[in-house]
């Protein structure tokens, strides 16, 4: 009885069991034990973030200021010839899982899966997840902000949670599920459910984060500091919507004032410096569709200028977030043994289009500010009653010096800057590694670090071979071959292929390959593969892609080409698909049932994807509530944002319904009478008039006490992710003239919404929407 005997949870029992416990010796499970000295882990996941905009990397000729991260790379390694998928979901399915994203059924994002296994949104439990392998093997694990790995349609109040990260090995979550959304007012999920938006009139969604993740180090080092940790903290920034506070956008006021053509120019001249390009990198060809900054107005560069003014400050406000963090870890004593990688999911975004967005929810509904309209709002710009997206222009600055943009394979897409810091494991610090490696090489990297296989069953399922390859041997040697010897590249039926040093790679121009990149002066080849233009590239010496060899070397192509149908195949990237509207209104196994008749017995909020449409449609609520002696206020029923939705609530003692028209204008139908104390029925009546109008009743205990006119709505969307709230307009208000959430005060029995004739889908708008949040 007095031995103190353990064993391993996955082992038996290695006691004594007798008749008696005095005969016997216990033995307590304990789970496994991280490898001696196992440092921990933070992997910081930048988003959109082009090659060239980190200071360390060049910064746009020294313009933008990323002091924190900066250092970290004076300490560190800069690696310059890491890839990715150039898309967000494929991305992070690689880094997480080491498989490449079609082996992961991410080919595209999660909003536009289709039936094919490549394509399908479903990680496949067969493509465990790196920290599922960490948690067995004596890891806490965390995830922080952007997932975007869980299908669309399983992303509403009841899952399924499979594919969330408490499903896939995380052990705690906060964050949000889909491609963005607002720094100012997120759609915050904390492990498996929606909560409120935490009450501070300076809350920014980056800060939020980093707070999450000091609380969370600091209560896991309090308890058992011997214990690693594994963090996946993935921004939101700084992908749109470019949010920054205003003192941090004043500070860029006339910094690039001289524009995208000869600040291009200045930044690669930088990165020379630097030493993050080799010393013979050129220029290439200025992408199609952009116009010369010197032919541009004086109200086109005031309107261009304040875009990049507001991304700058909003990277710049990461970068002091993200010190916040690394100074907290240096103080407390792990910085040393702590693996930091920083990375971004892939190249600057085009998405903004040749003018750039100050509303993206207008853009989507078809009805973007015109120049003039976003010229009256450049004060406000990145401010909380805007959603903007900077001009095809800064993209192309950003990813200096590579071609095109996120989503496509050239460079300028794939071609990401990527930071490691990690003084325990390595004694070389500020230099550059230039060996090619892809994000599918980071879950091999971390397991070759700690002397780890991946398993061959992770919670029971067998496991698929890993795909990527560790780049741990760079840490030390800097002049080491690159061990990489081939990587596929296929997004929106663009193609690449690296090999040895060469890049096979062709932009396949189709309506869902080019998508918002600007006045783009080509033929469109919907759904042909066969006449798809290759050019050939030697990157070892034509870093920027700027030399098109092809037709000096016929036969490289061909070899070339031949090894990209053959890992096609061998990854799942058939068929080639570059259909846009049919992909994102095909058919899906549901988990939300869509009907005429939707009944809610308590307050509940949805996200978009599970809520009832009633866009362009006739359609009926019904609430019946308790009204509390001394009256109530409130929302009863809400679906919007401040671009644009409804909501039906109580102020003033009076039933009140607004209808919000992409923020520009709210009609507001008023009762005529307070409503009375007690139990009341109380109805919105929507009769269709038009197109996107309507004539709205109120009615309270079947009684008319108001009706008008709604001549306006949003015709697509009213938000990019919010949804149906009972009870609550929680996110942003719908309407100015009450302050989320305005939680209805009275008591909630019941809500019935009742929808008329068959569900309106705008395709054309539904592929705007998705082309701006993925």
């Amino acid at each position: 009885m007095n031995e103190n005997r353990t064993y391993q949870e996955s082992d038996p029992f290695n006691g004594v069991i007798s008749r008696t416990a005095i005969e016997s010796v216990p033995a307590w499970p304990v789970p496994k034990a991280a490898p001696q000295g196992a440092p921990n882990i933070l992997m910081i996941i930048l988003d959109d973030l082009g090659f060239a905009q980190l200071g360390c990397f060049g910064g746009l000729g020294g313009r933008i200021q990323t002091p924190h991260l900066d250092k970290l790379a004076t300490n560190g390694l800069r690696y310059t010839n890491m890839h990715s998928t150039a898309l967000c979901s494929p991305s992070r399915s690689a880094i997480l899982t080491g498989r490449n994203h079609h082996s992961n059924g991410v080919g595209i994002i999660m909003e536009r899966a289709t039936g094919f296994p490549g394509y399908n949104g479903r990680i496949p439990h067969e493509c465990g997840m790196l920290p599922a392998v960490l948690l067995e093997n004596g890891y806490n694990t965390f995830c922080l902000g952007k997932w975007h790995l869980a299908p669309d349609e399983h992303t509403g109040p009841t899952g399924p949670f499979d594919r969330w990260p408490l499903g896939q090995g995380f052990e705690r979550f906060y964050g949000f599920t889909a491609g963005e959304t607002d720094q100012w007012h997120p759609d915050l999920i904390e492990d498996n459910r929606r909560i409120e938006l935490p009450k501070d009139n300076n809350y920014h969604l980056t800060q939020d984060l980093v707070d999450h993740a000091i609380e969370w180090i600091s209560l896991q080092k309090a308890v058992n500091e011997e214990k690693p940790f594994y963090m996946y903290l993935s921004l939101g920034a700084v992908h749109s919507p470019h949010h920054a506070p205003k003192e941090y956008i004043e500070r860029y006021k006339g910094i690039f004032d001289e524009g995208w053509d000869i600040i291009r120019e200045q930044t690669l001249a930088r990165q020379k410096e630097l030493g993050v390009v080799p010393a013979n990198t050129e220029l290439p060809p200025v992408n199609l569709g952009l116009r010369a900054w010197y032919s541009l107005s004086d109200k086109e560069k005031a309107v261009y200028t304040r875009q990049m003014e507001v991304f700058a400050a909003f990277l710049t406000h990461t970068d002091e977030q993200l010190g916040r963090l690394l100074s907290f870890i240096e103080d407390s004593g792990h910085i040393d043994n702590t693996l930091i990688l920083v990375v971004s999911d892939n190249g600057a975004s085009a998405e903004g289009g040749p003018h750039g967005l100050i509303t993206e929810v207008s853009y989507f509904n078809g009805a973007p500010e015109t120049l003039d309209e976003m010229y009256e709002k450049l004060d406000d710009w990145g401010g909380p009653t805007t959603s903007p997206h900077y001009a095809t222009g800064w993209a192309w600055a950003g990813n200096t010096p590579q071609r095109w943009y996120k989503g496509f394979t050239h460079e300028g897409g794939t071609r990401v800057p990527m930071i490691v810091h990690w003084p325990a494991g390595y004694q070389t610090k500020g230099e550059v590694r230039s060996q090619f490696h892809h994000l599918v090489d980071f879950t091999p990297t971390v397991l070759d670090l700690l002397g780890l296989e991946f398993p061959q069953v992770l919670r029971g399922y067998p496991q698929r071979p890993l795909e990527g390859a560790s780049f741990a041997y760079t840490f030390a040697d800097g002049n080491a071959p690159t061990r990489s010897t081939a990587q596929y590249f296929e997004i929106f039926g663009h193609r690449g292929l690296w090999y040895k040093g060469w890049k096979l790679v062709t932009m396949h121009p189709s309506n869902a390959a080019v998508g918002k990149i600007g006045d783009i002066p080509i033929e469109l080849r919907n759904g042909d593969f066969d006449h798809d233009v290759w050019e050939l590239y030697h990157l070892d010496e034509d870093f920027s892609e700027a030399h098109d060899v092809a037709a000096q070397h016929p036969e490289r192509v061909e070899e070339l080409l031949d090894m990209w149908w053959s890992f096609a195949g061998k990854y799942n990237v058939l068929p080639l698909d570059d259909r846009l509207i049919e992909r994102l209104i095909a058919w899906r196994p549901p988990v939300f049932k869509e009907k005429d008749v939707y009944t809610y017995n308590a307050r509940v909020r949805l996200g978009r994807s599970t809520s009832p449409n009633v866009i362009n449609r006739s359609h009926n609520i019904t609430a019946r509530v308790e009204i509390p002696a001394g009256g109530a206020e409130g929302v009863i029923v809400s679906n919007g944002s401040l671009d644009g939705g409804y909501s039906l609530f109580v102020q003033d003692g009076r039933l009140k319904y607004v209808s919000n028209y992409l923020g520009r204008e709210h009609f507001v139908i008023e009762a005529d009478k307070p409503l009375p104390e007690g139990e009341v029925i109380v109805t919105m009546r929507w009769e269709k008039t038009g197109k996107f109008a309507g004539h709205v009743t109120l009615f309270q205990n079947k009684e008319k006490v108001g009706e008008g006119d709604v001549p306006r709505s949003n015709p697509v969307a009213y938000a990019a992710t919010e949804g149906l709230e009972i009870g609550t307009d929680s996110v942003i208000s719908t309407w100015p003239g009450y302050i989320a959430p305005f939680a209805f005060t009275g008591g909630i029995v019941k809500v019935v919404i009742n929808t008329q004739g068959a569900r309106y889908v705008d395709p054309e708008g539904e592929a705007r929407r998705a082309s701006l949040t993925q």
